[in-house]
């Protein structure tokens, strides 16, 4: 086996990344004010769940044959996260919203999910070499199953209700999935035209938003089927990637999807708060105030756990 890897980098994700960070932003600062059948163009909860599959993707690559020094790997990880949750957290209290925390779950009911991932991936890992990701997938999905169809959703079908001891269970099929995925990707690997398959994932995560609003088939009972097709998606984007047609802006703008999943809101109370209520200004203002956010927070972040990790395998 490989030694401690330091780079979980796949070209194409970057892009995948920052349509599921934008798709977030829109969908909670623009979609409520949009017309009619319009507003399901843009959607939250499946988002999320690309996120899940490209979280679990990004941190078994690296190890999908090499040992793993636990404690190292959980320094990085933390360090990359925390910190800028942890400011995060604070600039939304200093704007006043109180619901934005680990326990009421806004927004951060998906962080809180990632932690707890990394923080069990190292239990993960040698199961998966025991009895594969293929079977780990079907129990998560038969115990994610049981736990939402036995607890319900809230209105919104949402499945983040059932509070920090939960949540991470019922979405942990789709952080399987990214695992699974990044145990068969190799290079070369083509499965089909990037545009049926972004065309796909677009109408059917606003398809599922219709159902989640308009009957009883909501995100809770839908986002494990849609993870499947997540995964077609970022492997034809990581294809794509491979043959020289990644957007260069997207994948910059993919560079800081967690800031711009962690600020937004954020942003968008802080110019509100200056009387501004156009739905595009306040969207393009939330944007733009990411960007010091992602310098002076997250990027620094980032290469402190890179440098951490370096040293821990240059000693």
């Amino acid at each position: 086996m490989r030694s401690f890897p330091l780079s979980n980098r796949i070209e194409g994700l970057d892009t995948v990344r920052a349509v599921a960070a934008l798709s977030v932003v829109f969908a909670h600062l623009l979609g409520p004010s949009m017309p009619g059948i319009s507003r399901y163009i843009f959607t939250g909860h499946p988002a999320v769940i690309v996120f899940f599959v490209i979280s679990g993707f990004c941190i078994h690559f690296p190890f999908r044959a090499a040992e793993m020094s636990a404690v190292a790997f959980l320094k990085r990880r933390y360090l990359r996260i925390m910190i800028p949750t942890a400011v995060a957290l604070a600039l939304a209290q200093w704007v006043g919203l109180r619901a934005y925390n680990p326990v009421d779950g806004y927004i951060l009911w998906s962080v809180v999910c990632e932690v707890i991932y990394y923080s069990l991936y190292p239990l993960f890992l040698p199961i998966s070499r025991k009895f594969g990701w293929p079977v780990m997938i079907v129990v998560s999905v038969i115990v994610s199953y049981i736990t939402v169809i036995g607890l319900g959703s809230n209105e919104s079908g949402n499945a983040q209700i059932y509070g920090p001891s939960l949540n991470w269970v019922v979405s942990l099929p789709a952080w399987f999935m990214g695992c699974y995925i990044a145990q068969i990707h190799r290079r070369g690997l083509y499965l089909g035209n990037i545009w049926i398959w972004r065309a796909a994932t677009a109408i059917t995560a606003s398809i599922l938003y219709w159902a989640t609003i308009n009957t009883p088939v909501g995100f809770y009972l839908t986002m494990m089927p849609f993870g499947v097709l997540a995964c077609g998606w970022i492997l034809s984007e990581a294809a794509n990637a491979e043959r020289g047609n990644a957007s260069p802006i997207m994948e910059k703008v993919g560079e800081a999807c967690f800031s711009i999943y962690l600020v937004h809101v954020i942003a968008a109370a802080a110019i509100e708060r200056l009387g501004i209520t156009s739905p595009i200004i306040v969207c393009a203002g939330s944007l733009l105030l990411v960007i010091p956010f992602f310098f002076c927070v997250e990027k620094p972040a980032h290469e402190l756990s890179r440098r951490l990790g370096r040293r821990m395998v240059a000693g």
